[in-house]
């Protein structure tokens, strides 16, 4: 119940206004706290679904390469959603949220809202796979345009390596404790047991 209310407090700064989406702005390490799974894979595909009250979502699904928290193993498809969607000929967008293509190689972090997966913080919680000059892997954060990141002074962009980041969500699960004072205010000293 306690990670019900980060999440939400994470949702309750998203808005719906015509030129922005609001998000506080965090740290891998706390992202990765408020994370189901943290996963490295290739967009098999994606599809435009109704959910209900929810309205129009997007499908992604992601073969799985790697895997940095959660019981998902490599080789195994993921299928989370994203907010807004096109279905049918009807269209809803959600500003400031992830973009996904087909072939692209991405790192994700995932949250699980009721039951149904979603990627973490809109687009800040979807970083781009590359490669540098010297072929090493590199993943630096797809932010949208139109996010608003609240807070931005915990928020690193990138590039980082692979093993820098790797060796992020491994602190963050022997470190539970949350940096955004906003989450410790609202859930605890403690992160979200996953």
């Amino acid at each position: 119940m306690r990670w019900k209310c980060a999440v939400g407090l994470t949702l309750a700064l998203v808005t719906g206004v015509a030129s922005a989406s609001t998000v506080i702005g965090l740290s891998v390490e706390d992202q990765t706290r408020l994370s189901h799974m943290v996963v490295v894979g290739e967009v098999l595909g994606q599809k435009g679904v109704n959910h209900g009250a929810d309205g129009l979502e997007t499908a992604v699904t992601l073969k799985i390469t790697d895997v940095l928290k959660g019981s998902v193993r490599p080789g195994q498809a993921v299928t989370f959603h994203t907010r807004g969607g096109e279905l049918d000929g009807e269209i809803s967008e959600a500003i400031g949220e992830a973009v996904f293509h087909s072939g692209e190689k991405v790192l994700v972090f995932i949250e699980s809202v009721d039951g149904r997966l979603y990627n973490l913080g809109l687009s800040m919680g979807v970083w781009k796979q590359h490669e540098d000059a010297s072929g090493d892997t590199l993943f630096t954060r797809a932010i949208q345009d139109g996010l608003s990141i609240v807070g931005e002074k915990a928020v690193q962009y990138g590039p980082f390596t692979y093993e820098d980041m790797r060796s992020r969500v491994r602190y963050a699960a022997r470190n539970p404790h949350f940096d955004n004072q906003a989450l410790r205010d609202q859930i605890g000293k403690g992160g979200v047991n996953r």
